[in-house]
């Protein structure tokens, strides 16, 4: 199993330095894999191992309001049980999942950054030929990259882990787009408008809102200009 030592481990923006993989990795990309990066749905922000959640195909980060992306990643555990009750033996192959190792790159596929992003989760073994699958949170772009807003960025993306059985384990890697923005997550409903203020559009409703939150600000969800009026400009009034 390889680790990134070129870079850093990041921790919630934090920089720490990065350890070496001890021995006894499993190699073979077929036994654990990222199947896909979840959409958490607003007010909700739960991230469930299953196959029928809601995925993302993109992402989209509006420099505006984060420098970082987070993820929660779903990880498939193809890994046959080995466990038996009637013979006392426990079941080995359920997957402890540590952390990532992420590659950042142009849409013209040159390297910015490599790094590995520590993390917990956990993907249990599947009693049938379909793969067990669990969660495992993750940050896909840290601050100090050095992205700008307007570009497509590609990430690809391993997780890596232990079995119960003491194996360490690294997944097949996932390829995944984000663009970048500056103030493209805002909305400005037409209900929040101002009429004193017409045909300027200024955010100024006193009307109730009681939508759920973003689960990430400037991630992915549009914000409503309600939210952030009171205290961001930009938020005011569309540039």
């Amino acid at each position: 199993m390889r680790r990134f030592l070129t870079k850093a481990i990041v921790i919630g923006g934090l920089l720490a330095p990065v350890a070496l993989a001890t021995p006894g990795c499993a190699e073979n990309d077929t036994m654990l894999f990222v199947r896909a990066v979840l959409k958490l749905q607003p007010g909700e922000c739960i991230a469930k191992g299953d196959a029928s959640s809601i995925m993302l195909l993109g992402g989209v980060m509006d420099l505006h309001f984060t420098n970082t992306y987070s993820a929660a990643l779903l990880v498939g555990n193809q890994l046959v049980r080995r466990g038996s009750k009637n013979q006392l033996r426990t079941e080995s192959n359920r997957v402890v999942l540590k952390g990532a190792e992420v590659t950042l790159l142009t849409d013209q596929e040159e390297t910015i950054a490599e790094f590995t992003v520590p993390g917990v989760g956990f993907a249990d073994v599947s009693g049938s030929e379909d793969p067990a699958y669990g969660v495992i949170a993750t940050t896909l772009i840290p601050a100090g990259v050095g992205v700008s807003p307007g570009s497509l960025y590609l990430v690809e993306v391993r997780v890596f882990g232990e079995t119960l059985g003491g194996t360490e384990i690294t997944s097949a890697a996932l390829r995944y787009p984000i663009y970048t923005c500056d103030k493209c997550l805002i909305s400005y409903p037409l209900e929040a408008a101002d009429p004193a203020q017409l045909p300027t559009y200024s955010c100024t409703s006193t009307d109730e809102f009681d939508e759920p939150l973003p689960c990430s600000i400037g991630q992915d969800d549009y914000i409503d200009c309600r939210v952030c009026a009171a205290s961001d400009p930009a938020c005011q009034t569309p540039s």
